[in-house]
């Protein structure tokens, strides 16, 4: 088995990419499956017993892997914490490391973000809002809460120093390490390197030919964005 892991954080471009890497219907199909909602549901409709991880994994590659055998994952930090608490790793140092080696040969991406403080302006503008993507309905206006936005960027700065965590005690250098500011002028060329660390045959054919129509997905920052990021700075 071909898989890649995207270790990340909400409101790093991880849905860009995700979107991009499906788009050439051979780098996988990436989603939070470890996310508990969607685990959860997917685990009930796939009939799977709850906390077998090799059962669940062989569910993911029947049914989410791209017609060439690529399965991907994108990983949030804390979704180890529920792969713990749910019996299907050891709470004990190195559980990434324990996850992927049921995956088979692993690219694993680091994907963050520079801009810590516009990052948890958008991260607090989609929990106000339920506004996660482009294409989710807004639920609700967002308001400007200088406390969310402290709170999230203390959550960010402790989420960042989780993975770096994990991945020193899993022995895990990411293949590929890249930050949000990074995708908008590279996407081809990430996707390039995907195919190529995954040896893939006709890399450069797979990103030629990959369905550009198919992505939808845009920029969610915007004026209010700016407008909070100059209200905090100016305290």
């Amino acid at each position: 088995m071909k898989s890649v892991f995207i270790c990340t954080l909400p409101r790093t471009g991880s849905s860009l990419l995700a979107a991009d890497m499906r788009s050439t219907n051979a780098l996988g199909t990436p989603r939070e499956f470890f996310n508990r909602p969607r685990y959860e549901r997917l685990t009930e409709r796939w009939d799977v017993p709850r906390g077998d991880l090799d059962a669940y994994i062989a569910k993911l590659h029947a049914k989410t892997a791209s017609p060439n055998g690529v399965l991907a994952v994108k990983l949030m930090v804390r979704h180890l914490d529920i792969l713990t608490k749910e019996g299907m790793l050891p709470p004990e140092p190195g559980r990434l490391r324990n996850l992927t080696k049921h995956f088979g040969d692993v690219v694993v991406i680091k994907l963050l973000r520079k801009d810590k403080l516009r990052q948890a302006i958008s991260l607090t503008k989609a929990q106000q809002t339920g506004k996660w993507g482009v294409l989710k309905e807004q639920t609700a206006e967002p308001f400007y809460d200088r406390d969310a936005l402290i709170a999230n960027l203390v959550r960010i700065v402790e989420d960042e120093a989780m993975w770096e965590r994990e991945l020193e005690a899993s022995d895990l250098t990411p293949s590929i390490t890249l930050d949000y500011e990074d995708i908008p002028g590279a996407r081809d060329e990430l996707l390039l390197e995907i195919a190529g660390l995954l040896d893939l045959p006709d890399a450069a054919e797979i990103v030629a030919n990959r369905d550009r129509e198919d992505i939808k997905l845009q920029k969610q920052s915007d004026a209010l964005t700016e407008e909070w990021y100059d209200r905090f700075i100016g305290g």
